[in-house]
């Protein structure tokens, strides 16, 4: 993960654009502010930037990034924010945006968890798919005293997973993904799935479907964790039931959930911006209801909206692109090629 200086709290300076949401779309919205020659801060909620990438998976690899045919999560943000430190954004971390204000001259003010306050001339919001909670299953009971130390819902390190019989229940694309990639560190991968089919990707589906016909992977079915055992913290059995009324009991050192999460926009949806499906509602130009107030990224909902990381950095461009005619009113826009303004920066 990249390594930020945090600045301190309630910094007087008013920025052009507080940026709320360090993920990649909000990371790449600070590189675009350098590149219009606007300051910006961002303020993200997480104790790290890079969003669900670094929260849940930065071990996973991502494939439909442009000239990335294949980037660790970890390793994309990490190339984004190489490319956004260059022009100095101000960062805070582990700070959660709770409201905002707009200010007599246009500008706003928003207050912290902490208790901060920070002035912008617009704001951008770029918070993803808001405060995320994994899906877990409610028959196991209480089982915090055993996450993250066999029970997980993530994987952020597969040496987690090294030499362990791990239990994983899914079956959409993060279920087939870690099939996969804990083949080669696992003792063991099986895959427990309450349907009768994957809901993940064909393509890997298909291989996970292979490596079970070769012997390489367990996988059930129509079946369900109904118990597990364990000694402490320490997983040492999985309970099975199919639909079928077959109950089996599986030896097991890791189980990883990978049924989904649960999403909310926590305070922004009482922020009074349009909604629609949980997600606010921007023009052609990425403007939100309010003018001044932007949104990018999976929280941004337009027609025929694609909720993948290359919309997200479109929509950051264009958002900061557009937020220009507000932040500096009347100034005529010029577009500039990127190869020509770092030429003269090299030069400068």
């Amino acid at each position: 993960m990249p390594d930020i200086a945090m600045d301190s709290n309630d910094s007087p300076e008013v920025k052009d654009l507080t940026i709320i949401g360090g993920g990649p779309t909000g990371i790449f919205a600070a590189f675009q502010c350098g590149m219009n020659n606007l300051t910006c801060r961002i303020i993200e909620s997480m104790p790290q930037l890079g969003g669900q990438l670094t929260a849940l998976y930065p071990e996973k690899h991502i494939y439909d990034v442009a000239a990335f045919p294949e980037v660790l999560a970890s390793g994309l943000v990490d190339s984004l924010w190489s490319q956004a430190e260059r022009y100095g954004p101000e960062v805070h971390l582990d700070e959660q945006v709770v409201a905002y204000a707009r200010l007599g001259d246009g500008s706003f003010e928003v207050t912290t968890s902490r208790g901060s306050c920070f002035r912008s001339r617009a704001l951008l919001i770029a918070a993803g798919l808001g405060a995320f909670t994994p899906r877990k299953l409610p028959q196991l009971g209480d089982i915090a005293y055993m996450e993250d130390v066999s029970v997980f819902y993530a994987v952020r390190n597969t040496a987690d997973f090294a030499g362990k019989r791990v239990v994983i229940v899914g079956g959409g694309d993060s279920a087939l993904d870690w099939t996969l990639g804990l083949l080669p560190v696992a003792e063991s991968v099986t895959v427990v799935h309450r349907m009768q089919s994957f809901q993940g990707h064909g393509k890997t589906a298909h291989e996970v479907l292979d490596k079970a016909e070769r012997g390489e992977v367990a996988i059930h079915f129509t079946t369900e964790v109904t118990a597990i055992e364990a000694d402490g913290p320490y997983l040492r059995k999985v309970h099975i039931s199919s639909r079928n009324g077959e109950d089996e009991l599986l030896e097991a050192d890791a189980l990883l959930l990978l049924i989904g999460f649960r999403s909310n926009l926590g305070p922004i949806a009482d922020w009074g911006l349009e909604l629609e499906e949980n997600a606010l509602v921007v023009d052609t130009h990425m403007e939100t209801s309010e003018p001044g107030v932007y949104a990018a990224g999976d929280i941004a909902a337009y027609p025929g909206k694609l909720k993948i990381i290359q919309t997200g950095l479109s929509d950051a461009t264009m958002a900061v692109r557009h937020s220009l005619s507000y932040i500096k009113p009347g100034e005529k826009i010029r577009h500039q090629f990127s190869s020509v303004k770092m030429a003269r920066e090299n030069r400068g």
